[in-house]
């Protein structure tokens, strides 16, 4: 085995190089350490930049479902405001709340209801494209932004979601568990400005929600 190179030690190099000898010096101590000092500080802020990315997801999102929160929610509607205001890509809101939820949790419990909550999330993620935004509003109530969809659109959306519920109900510890939505529609052509399309979108689905219930009595 061949002797590791010695300090300043000149050595032969192929002649297609067209140089005959290069002499090898070690590094200083001190470049050594520098090396060493500036690899910990990538890995550090390497290791902050995950950590504040983490942050960030965790204040946008809701922890039960794993959707926006209201916070991340209005944020995205803000870009989606923004976006029709200069481009004119519009897009439509749905409102929906669970119809009858309080049931649900005083009959089965806050677990079956958490475990209800998590399945519509499901629901809204198969049912929409990659492209929308879905919210959890807090309690039974979500929020889905479709982009680049017209009022046709949005109510075809709420059809399809209103039939995934229907035809895939929750079983939870061999309790049938079913999610009834009612919804409420905006779109941005209506109301190109927060917070009035949150609160038109919600205005319609109140009513609706009063209507089957002065239906069902």
């Amino acid at each position: 085995m061949k002797s590791a190179l010695k300090p300043n030690t000149t050595r032969k190099w192929p002649n297609a190089h067209g140089i005959t000898t290069y002499s090898f010096t070690p590094a200083p101590p001190e470049v050594s350490k520098l090396h060493k000092h500036i690899s910990t500080l990538e890995n550090r802020i390497e290791q902050q930049a995950e950590l504040i990315s983490k942050l960030a997801e965790k204040a946008s999102h809701d922890s039960l479902t794993g959707l926006l929160n209201r916070q991340g929610m209005e944020a995205a509607l803000a870009n989606a405001v923004t976006n029709f205001q200069r481009y004119g890509h519009g897009g439509s809101l749905l409102m929906l709340d669970l119809n009858r939820f309080k049931s649900v949790n005083d009959t089965f419990g806050h677990a079956a209801g958490d475990a209800l909550l998590r399945h519509v999330a499901r629901g809204l993620r198969e049912c929409t494209r990659s492209t929308d935004s879905l919210c959890r509003l807090g309690g039974d109530e979500f929020m889905v932004f479709l982009m680049e969809a017209s009022l046709n659109h949005a109510l075809i959306m709420a059809r399809r979601l209103r039939i995934w519920m229907e035809e895939n109900p929750l079983n939870y510890e061999g309790n049938i568990l079913s999610a009834r939505i009612s919804v409420g529609i905006a779109t941005m052509a209506e109301c190109p400005a927060l917070p009035g399309l949150i609160e038109l979108a919600d205005i319609r689905m109140y009513r609706l929600k009063q209507a089957l219930k002065q239906i069902s009595h």
